[in-house]
């Protein structure tokens, strides 16, 4: 995993500026450039716009700690060889629905089903989930968790297109 201080010594690099002039820009210490290239401490918050901008980068880029997100968009896959996946979770069960998302485009199309269905333990934490919203943010390219949801007693429930 990335941080901070990895990341603004490699983007000061990789733009040719030295410790020196960052501090300028940024009104600090070389040795603050340097304790943030190091770890040991880390700027300003009011700081990272300019320290971004310096390298023309994004503050996001900035901050990047190189870990994929939760939930992305993806517009080259096949969707067709996704899943839908649903986990309840509570402090006495556990359960886990994988649903191939071309088998819910079938069941959607189908005049019989319902578009929702309830999960959800003792709480109904999560009541109802309208597949076809799911299936059209799927046709959007949304992947990754869509939902988590906690009560106060631990119940969680997670929706997941992968």
């Amino acid at each position: 995993m990335k941080t901070i201080g990895q990341n603004i010594a490699f983007y000061r690099k990789e733009k040719s500026v030295t410790q020196e002039k960052l501090a300028e820009i940024c009104s600090v210490t070389p040795q603050a450039v340097s304790k943030w290239e190091n770890d040991v401490s880390c700027p300003d918050v009011t700081l990272l716009k300019t320290i971004a901008k310096t390298f023309g980068i994004s503050v996001d880029q900035l901050l990047d700690d190189g870990e994929s997100p939760i939930t992305r968009l993806d517009t080259t896959t096949d969707f067709s060889k996704k899943f839908i996946k649903i986990r309840v979770v509570n402090d006495s069960e556990k359960v886990n629905v994988n649903l191939p998302l071309s088998l819910l485009e079938l069941l959607l199309k189908s005049d019989g089903l319902a578009n929702s269905i309830s999960i959800g333990g003792k709480n109904n934490l999560f009541k109802t989930i309208d597949f076809k919203q799911v299936f059209e943010l799927v046709s959007l390219g949304v992947m990754g968790k869509l939902v988590e949801v906690e009560d106060s007693s631990g119940e969680k429930v997670e929706v997941w297109i992968e």
